[in-house]
Parts: C-alpha cells; structure tokens; sequence
C-alpha cells in the first residue's frame, strides 16, 4: 500500500510520542527508586537519566527541572497506587466500603520493600521542612487525594453507612495521616509489630470511628 505524505508525518509524531512517554516513564520509575533509597533532597536531574538507563540530559529536557520532576514524580507515585486501588474496585461499593479498601491496598500490595510508601514518606518528610522546594507540590498531591477520600466519605454518609456528623474532609485527613503515620512507624521499626496485625487494628478502628455516633 502506497503511503502518502500526509501519513509520514503523522506515523512519526506517534512513533515521537511513544519513545517519549516510554523514556518519561522509566525516568519517573527511577526517580521512584532513588527517593525511596535516598531521599529527595540529594538527587539530581543527571543521577535519573543514567539509572534509567538514558543520557544525563535527558531528565532536564524532558522535566525542566528537579520541580518538574517532583511534580510528575508525585502524580507517578499516585498513579501505581491508585493502579492497584481501581484493579480491586469493581468488587467494593463506593462509600464506607471503599474506603476500607484503601486501607487493605496500603498494607497489601505485592512489594516487599514498600518502595511506594518509602518514595512517598521520604517526599512529604522533606516537604515539611522549612525551606522545602517540594511544600506546595507536595500540598497539592495531598489535596487531591483528600478529596478522593472524602468524597467516599460524603457517599458513606448518604448510603446511611457513616454517622451523619461526619465532617468528610476531617475524616479523611484523620485517614491519610493514619495510613502513613502507621506506615512510617513499621518502616523505621518493622519488629514494632506485624503488617498483618496493624492492617486489621487499623481496618477496625477506622471503621469504628465512621459509624459509631460522636460523643
């Protein structure tokens, strides 16, 4: 079959297209395992593209800058997670029990070094320092995911499964910052005590909170 002209172009732009995503990605996956090792604070735009395998430039034309990575890193970081959350989701009703289901996702995805959640605490410790580069960038990933949450929350409530006087917002920060403090407490110290154990103490105290009326 004879192309034309005008295909050419349009076939290049899409081969262009794909090579770039496909360098984006592995850049941002190797920007995940060095955050999760290292910490934010020490990487460079050079030290990605080496690990993933592409030129030391090639991170600075692709982000711009160690910003425009975090700020791509952060939503990569989402997405793997919320990969995994939207793969089990057609099994879960929207509301008390999806939320529930955050919790078991946390604690039972398949990653023995928990690069995810290390990436992701590392990120938000160095955030909150006072000259972080990272605070709003940080701000805003925390805030969509808060809304998510509480959007769960809101429906939880009309289902008729969570206490009226629920604040959504309030319950799902308390949400976040119970995951990941949880998180951090078994990284720093994984004798504290069993995965296993904390997932379902976690699973029955949120739980509890939601439905049990305020006293």
């Amino acid at each position: 079959m004879d192309i034309s002209p005008q295909d050419t172009p349009k076939g290049t732009r899409r081969t262009q297209l794909e090579r770039r995503t496909e360098a984006e990605q592995c850049m941002l996956e190797a920007a995940r395992q060095i955050v999760a090792r290292k910490g934010w604070i020490g990487i460079t735009l050079g030290e990605v593209g080496q690990q993933a395998g592409y030129s030391r430039g090639l991170a600075a034309h692709h982000f711009g800058s160690k910003a425009g990575l975090l700020r791509a890193l952060a939503g990569h970081v989402n997405t793997r997670f919320m990969s995994v959350v939207e793969d089990r989701a057609p099994q879960r009703k929207p509301g008390l029990e999806t939320l529930l289901g955050f919790i078991d996702v946390y604690f039972q995805r398949d990653d023995s070094e928990w690069t995810n959640a290390r990436a992701l605490l590392a990120l938000m410790a160095e955030a909150v320092t006072v000259e972080s580069e990272s605070a709003q960038i940080l701000a805003e990933y925390n805030r969509s995911v808060r809304e998510l949450l509480a959007s769960q929350v809101a429906i939880g409530i009309a289902n008729g499964e969570i206490h009226t006087d629920t604040d959504p917002l309030a319950a799902a920060t308390l949400l976040m910052g119970a995951l990941r403090g949880t998180m951090l407490q078994l990284l720093l110290d994984p004798s504290t005590t069993a995965p296993t154990v904390l997932h379902k103490q976690l699973r029955r105290l949120i739980k509890t909170s939601l439905t049990s009326p305020p006293e």
